[in-house]
C-alpha cells in the first residue's frame, strides 16, 4: 500500500509497515535539523554524484533518526523539481509573486515558496491535479513523473535548476530490522544501496527522457538558463541564511560531508 506524505513516515513509526520511502520534507517532523535536505540550491545532481557524498549524507541522517527508532538504508533521487501550470511559465522570481503554489510537505519547502512572494499550499500528489483544475492553487511543484500524471490539467512546466530538490529515504522500523538474521540485514542493506542510492544517475536520465516525451506530445517545457538562476539564488538566500543561524551544528556537519570545510 502507498501512503501519501506524512502517512508514510507514520506507518513505519506505528509499525503498520516495516519499511517505506519517506519524502525528506517529512523527516523534519523527527528533527528540524533535517530540514537541511530541503534547502534551495543545496542538494543537486552534481553534488550527489560525487564519490562518497550520498553515503556521507545517509550517515548524517542516520545519526538523527536511529535514536528515534528508525533505520535508513538508502537515499533516492526524487527530482530536480519543476513548477507546472495550466498556461504560464516562470523565468524570474517575480513571476511567482502572489501565486498559490503546491508543495509536497511542510517546513523548508514552504519557506522557499514564501521567499519568492508566493503562498505555499501543502497537498498530497494524488489530489493535486484535481485541486489545480478547480482553482484551489495556481501552480504545482512536482517531479517530471508528477507532471506526467497531471499534464492534461497542467501542460506547461518550468525548471529552475536546483531550486527545490526532492529526495526520498528508504526508512525502516529499527526494532524490526534489528530482529532480522544478520544475513538478511546485510542483504537488505546491500540491495538498498545498489538498487536505490547508486541509481541516482539512472533516475536523472529517466526524468530527462520523460520530459522529452511529454514535450514531443505537445506539452511546453522551459528551463531557466544558467545566467538567470542567480536571481533565484539571491531571492531564496534568506531561507538558507535563517536555517543556518538556527541549526549551525547541522550545517557544519553537512559542509564537512560535502567537503566545504
Amino acid at each position: 500500500m502507498l501512503y501519501p506524505g506524512q502517512a508514510s513516515l507514520d506507518a513505519v513509526r506505528n509499525k503498520t509497515v516495516p519499511l517505506t520511502f519517506v519524502n525528506s520534507a517529512f523527516l523534519q517532523s523527527l528533527d528540524p535539523d533535517l530540514g537541511f535536505l530541503n534547502l534551495p540550491f543545496t542538494i543537486t545532481d552534481q553534488l550527489m554524484t560525487k564519490p562518497g557524498v550520498a553515503e556521507g549524507i545517509l550517515a548524517l541522517v542516520r545519526s538523527y533518526v536511529e535514536p528515534r527508532g528508525l533505520k535508513v538504508f538508502a537515499v533516492m533521487r526524487g527530482a530536480d523539481t519543476i513548477v507546472i501550470f495550466k498556461n504560464r511559465q516562470v523565468r524570474t522570481p517575480d513571476d511567482m509573486k502572489g501565486l498559490r503554489i503546491r508543495v509536497a510537505g511542510p517546513g523548508v519547502y514552504q519557506d522557499v515558496v514564501r521567499s519568492l512572494g508566493a503562498a505555499p499550499v501543502v497537498f498530497p500528489a494524488i489530489e493535486m491535479g484535481a485541486a489545480l483544475a478547480r482553482g484551489a492553487m495556481d501552480g504545482i511543484i512536482t517531479s517530471p513523473g508528477g507532471w506526467g500524471k497531471n499534464v492534461q490539467d497542467a501542460p506547461s512546466a518550468s525548471l529552475v535548476p536546483g531550486l527545490l530538490f526532492y529526495t526520498y529515504f528508504l526508512a525502516a522500523d529499527k526494532a524490526w530490522f534489528d530482529a532480522l538474521p544478520s544475513g538478511e540485514q546485510k542483504a537488505l542493506a546491500d540491495s538498498a544501496r545498489v538498487s536505490v542510492t547508486e541509481k541516482w544517475g539512472e533516475m536523472q536520465a529517466d526524468d530527462a527522457r520523460l520530459v522529452a516525451d511529454l514535450v514531443s506530445r505537445g506539452a511546453t517545457y522551459t528551463a531557466v538558463p544558467g545566467n538567470a538562476v542567480a536571481a533565484w539564488r539571491e531571492r531564496t538566500s534568506g531561507v538558507t541564511r535563517d536555517f543556518s543561524a538556527k541549526h549551525p551544528e547541522m550545517m557544519r556537519r553537512f559542509r564537512a560531508v560535502v567537503g566545504e570545510e
